[in-house]
């Protein structure tokens, strides 16, 4: 008897033993001594965000048992930040988010580590099954064949970034179709300029509302009517695969004539020329306005009521050509870049690959699970809503975290959003018309590897050739198309640049092609 008592004292004692053990392994995750490291952080123009406190990365350092203390610098100071970051003799042991020149700092000045090995070692094994799966690895290859970044992805289907929508209220009012060639539009803007669609006896109607120099709300997107597919580098790619500069195609100057028109016949804002996003949304939410670009209409600048106004429009043609709008492919950014000064690299890697398990990340831009974010019975999940005024960034970090997920993956956990739905059918409905480039410019832009040389001549090429440009845009839809000026563009893009532009980067596709 007294042997079994003895027997059962030490078999109660192991197990208060391994008891005490796994309490002590839950409260110090995997046993690891706790590491502290430094981080660059982008952080977004119009939200002020404590990253060290944010409960998200408390959260990730229990996980991980790795500290971050955060160097917060916002959008208009960040480029100028890195540059003092990497001239300073104690570099941050992180980058993350923002943008990055990984073949400045990476292959010519070798102060980024290069991932290649720690991948192959499975040290990332969330990030780095996705990257394998996804076919996108080339993009990350910087031109020595190095990768010195971790990619930032969120694969939306996405396939242009415009859309163009028209005043259906106004339409219905004055019982006109819906436009389908640009003489049916120029029709339709004139009966929004005279006939007084909004019912309130004043001239306050505006037909057509842009801003300026992009492809979300600038005119650049109006050229697609000419079947030309402005976009913001000017290059695009023909059938043939030969590269071309948007400003020198006929379409460019079919599109500024019509232009033009729209401006001598008081049919379009001509304070385009200079106002920004939120001016114009000003201008939209007024109610008065016939036509406009946009991303989407949900969960925008727009107001819900001024929305109910809108349907979507497919791109109207110019007799004798098919609309073209640039196309948009899913494109990497840069999510995160370990310096060599970085004092654990296997540490980062591991406190990096939390973000990217599964609900981590998705909780990371969609905000708590059972709050804003919710799993569903099919093992998927759904936003269940968006918190108004930027909310979330208060609790998690958003688009300024790390995220990576390839079309596939994503659409296999996470039902999207309704305004990414939204957003997803009007880009189904042009894919179906017809009305995009066939290969996306970004293969030229995003996607080709270059080297420092050619984006430092790119960089430098595209800034005067820019300046020419939107000169250009400005004389002539004020003043009108000559011969006369046509011929000195042209003079004065050739001058500028306009060939070596296309010559770099036919030689960065060629050399794409020929390494696939």
């Amino acid at each position: 008897m007294d042997r079994l008592r003895k027997l059962v004292c030490l078999l109660s004692a192991a197990a208060l033993l391994l008891a005490g053990c796994a309490a002590r392994e839950k409260e110090k995750p995997s046993g690891r001594v706790p590491v502290s490291l430094t981080a660059l952080q982008y952080e977004i123009e119009n939200v002020a965000v404590d990253f060290s406190n944010m409960w998200y990365f408390r959260k990730i350092e229990e996980q991980t048992g790795v500290h971050v203390d955060f160097n917060e610098v916002k959008e208009a100071e960040w480029n100028s930040s890195v540059s003092l970051a990497f001239a300073k003799g104690k570099m941050p042991d992180l980058i993350l988010r923002g943008n990055l020149d990984v073949e400045e700092y990476g292959v010519s000045r070798h102060l980024l580590v290069p991932l290649d090995e720690y991948l192959r070692r499975g040290l990332m094994p969330n990030y780095g099954a996705r990257l394998e799966n996804s076919g996108l690895r080339d993009q990350l290859t910087a031109s020595d064949g190095h990768m010195y970044q971790l990619g930032f992805l969120i694969s939306q289907g996405v396939n242009t970034n415009g859309h163009f929508f028209i005043n259906g209220t106004w339409l219905d009012a004055l019982n006109l179709p819906v436009p389908e060639t640009v003489e049916q539009l120029t029709d339709v803007l004139r009966h929004f300029r005279k006939d007084d669609p909004n019912g309130n006896g004043l001239a306050d109607e505006i037909p057509l509302e842009f801003t300026f120099d992009d492809n979300i709300t600038g005119v650049y997107n109006l050229f697609s009517f000419f079947g030309l597919p402005l976009n913001e580098e000017f290059v695009y790619l023909n059938e043939n695969g030969a590269v071309c500069f948007a400003p020198e195609e006929d379409g460019f100057f079919a599109c500024l004539a019509w232009l033009h028109r729209m401006y001598a016949e008081g049919l379009m804002d001509i304070d385009f020329i200079s106002q920004g996003s939120n001016i114009w949304a000003e201008k939209v939410n007024e109610g008065n306005v016939g036509l406009f670009s946009y991303w989407r209409l949900k969960n925008t600048a727009i107001a819900p009521e001024t929305a109910a106004n809108y349907r979507l429009l497919i791109p109207v043609h110019a007799e004798g050509t098919r609309a073209c709008l640039p196309r948009n492919i899913d494109t990497i950014e840069f999510g995160a870049a370990l310096t060599t000064d970085n004092r654990d690299i296997e540490s980062s890697l591991r406190w990096l690959d939390a973000q990217f398990e599964t609900e981590n990340m998705l909780v990371s831009q969609n905000g708590t699970l059972g709050d804003t974010l919710i799993l569903r019975d099919d093992g998927r999940y759904e936003v269940s809503y968006v918190p108004e005024d930027n909310r979330l960034y208060q609790t998690v970090p958003v688009i300024c975290g790390q995220f990576f997920a390839p079309a596939e993956y994503y659409a296999s956990v996470y039902v999207p959003a309704a305004h990414r739905q939204e957003k997803a059918g009007y880009c189904a409905l042009y894919e179906h018309a017809g009305v995009l480039e066939k290969t996306c410019f970004k293969l030229l832009t995003a996607v080709s590897p270059k080297t420092a040389e050619e984006n430092a001549a790119i960089a430098g090429l595209k800034a005067r050739l820019k300046a020419i440009v939107d000169a250009q845009i400005v004389s002539t839809v004020t003043r009108g198309v000559t011969d006369d000026g046509r011929a000195a563009f042209l003079a004065k893009l050739r001058e500028a640049g306009s060939e070596e532009y296309k010559e770099i980067y036919q030689r960065v596709y060629d050399r794409r092609q020929g390494e696939k």
